[in-house]
């Protein structure tokens, strides 16, 4: 008489949520999230370069989620700082096609600067990001006029795109994340991209 096949089980184990993350500034995994900061806020801090950030949180607020808020902000102001400085790099070279379209993801961005700034508010009352608010919002009005002025006098012909004699761009503007941090003493990781933090495992592994 034959045994009765027992039914196999397979365990999976559990993964857990990521609580160290990498630094996009240093390289280093040294980044925490200290949900005890504050009752309304998250500080974001790298224990090797110092980079902090605070971000806004909730009863379900995990270090994960906090951690992905600092990088929205982190690259979105790397990308701002980017496009000023090629702004005036296409003014200077007579690119204004360009620089139109330039004018445009400035205006958008400092558009959500202006939204962002206005939740701040609305959950604080701090009438700084009231004021902060505000100038975003000019900040974005003057670069879609300026967008908008471009785009007219380059369909009327009253100005044209200039001949390049050389590129437009140097080697250091091409690395939006090169922030000509001071050598340290020890051999520092080389600086990660955006795609180097999101694929990273101690990134939104579970």
């Amino acid at each position: 008489m034959g045994r009765r096949k027992r039914k196999k089980i397979t365990y999976r184990p559990v993964r857990s949520l990521p609580k160290i993350f990498t630094c996009p500034k240093c390289g280093h995994k040294t980044m925490k999230a200290n949900l005890k900061h504050a009752e309304d806020r998250v500080l974001i801090v790298c224990g090797h370069c110092g980079e902090q950030q605070a971000v806004g949180k909730h009863e379900l607020t995990e270090p994960v989620d906090a951690f992905g808020d600092f990088i929205d902000i982190y690259y979105k102001d790397q990308e701002y700082e980017r496009l000023t400085r090629r702004e005036e790099k296409l003014l200077e070279k007579q690119q204004y096609s360009e620089l139109s379209l330039v004018y445009s993801f400035l205006s958008d961005t400092a558009q959500i600067n202006a939204d962002k700034a206005l939740e701040e508010y609305e959950l604080n009352k701090d009438p700084e990001d009231l004021s902060n608010a505000e100038q975003w919002q000019e900040t974005a009005r003057q670069y879609k006029e300026n967008e908008k002025k471009l785009t007219e006098q380059l369909k009327s012909g009253v100005i044209v795109d200039a001949e390049l004699e050389d590129e437009v761009y140097d080697e250091i503007e091409d690395n939006p994340f090169d922030e000509g941090e001071a050598k340290i003493s020890e051999k520092p990781k080389r600086k990660s991209n955006i795609e180097d933090v999101l694929g990273d495992l101690g990134f939104l592994e579970f």
